[in-house]
């Protein structure tokens, strides 16, 4: 077996799964993390790839296989959680880890291109990669645990998902574990061995991600096409959209799902364990929505509307009051808040606030 062939075949199968998340018509947050793991699996590829013909200038590409086992746990995260799965504390400590990889990764380039050999540099390396060791092993139990996390609350299909994915990291840990015992006097067995068991991963995800996205919609569409087929009786559709409406309103409302960012349809119908189709007629015939972005904003500009009111968060920006309620950014925010109130949030304040200090 050549160590070449396996690495190149990472590096190819990495950069397609890469593409193929690009060419996703609705992409999940999910999809982003996968794209930026295949990126720096690629680039770890490349890195052992080019180890004999770069020389000191490998590390260089090597700073960028940074968001491995971080991004993982993100993206764990965004599977697994259904309430504001990700956060700034958890892009920071998913920063933090890349930052040292790269920091470990400029000092080797460094040593190795101008023969640095300062006593102090070696103990700032072996602490470093203590640090990064560390971290990147409380990361990996954490991903591992998002998984475990709510499983038995979890419906049928969530449940096997959440097995497929402790099943493929616990399987792909253990093994690379192993291998390193195994193969400690045959470097070049190593990397081949962490090579395929990578590419297990990678294929365990993809197939994960289509499992989770794209099947729910193609099972949509022979539903779709059931239901157009079928002729049920009219009470018996109203009672049905009726107690649709009542869910969907208990998990945007009661539930306070609107306040997630990002969400749309596709999350509501995995939800409820119900076609999409049916969540947007249910939306239009029962709730009087035009569509679900139309729901789902009136939702929070009145919740956004209590926080502008209220006194004791005038010092909160818009934009903070924004991303609560589950904008993305000011932008949509204020042009969202100006439509269904006529006002900008600014203004709303101004003229809240005022009228509650005179009262």
């Amino acid at each position: 077996m050549q160590p070449a062939y396996i690495h190149f075949t990472l590096l190819a199968v990495s950069i397609t799964i890469l593409m193929a998340q690009l060419t996703v018509r609705n992409k999940h947050n999910a999809h982003i993390l996968f794209a930026i793991f295949c990126a720096s699996v690629s680039m770890v590829a490349l890195q052992k790839l080019s180890s004999n013909s770069l020389g000191p200038y490998q590390y260089l590409i090597g700073m960028g296989a940074c968001a491995t086992c971080n991004c993982i746990w993100l993206l764990s995260r965004t599977l697994f959680r259904k309430k504001n799965p990700i956060g700034l504390i958890h892009f920071a400590v998913a920063f933090t880890i890349a930052a040292l990889i790269m920091i470990q990764q400029g000092y080797l380039f460094a040593t190795h291109q101008w023969a640095l050999d300062a006593p102090w540099m070696s103990i700032f390396s072996h602490m470093m990669r203590e640090a990064t060791i560390l971290l990147s092993s409380c990361i990996l139990v954490l991903s591992f645990w998002e998984a475990i996390r709510g499983f038995e609350q979890a419906k049928r299909q969530d449940k096997q998902q959440r097995i497929l994915f402790m099943i493929t990291f616990g399987s792909a840990v253990l093994a690379s574990k192993s291998a390193k015992g195994v193969f400690a006097d045959n470097p070049e067995m190593l990397a081949v061995t962490i090579s395929i068991i990578t590419l297990c991963v990678l294929a365990s995800l993809q197939y994960l991600l289509y499992w989770r996205f794209h099947r729910a919609v193609n099972a949509d569409t022979v539903l779709l096409h059931q239901a157009q087929n079928s002729k049920p009786s009219e009470p018996t559709i109203r009672d049905d959209e009726m107690r649709l409406a009542g869910q969907i309103q208990s998990l945007l409302v009661d539930q306070t799902y609107f306040l997630q960012a990002n969400l749309k349809v596709a999350d509501i119908a995995r939800e409820l364990e119900v076609p999409e189709y049916k969540i947007s007629k249910v939306l239009r015939n029962q709730l009087q929505a035009k569509n679900f972005n139309q729901f789902i904003n009136t939702l929070r500009v009145e919740h956004a509307k209590g926080m502008l009111a209220d006194p004791d968060k005038q010092h909160w920006s818009v934009l903070v009051i924004g991303l609560e309620c589950g904008f993305a950014s000011v932008g949509p925010f204020t042009r969202a808040f100006k439509t269904y109130t006529g006002t900008t949030p600014n203004q709303y304040r101004q003229r809240s606030l005022p009228a509650q200090h005179c009262a």
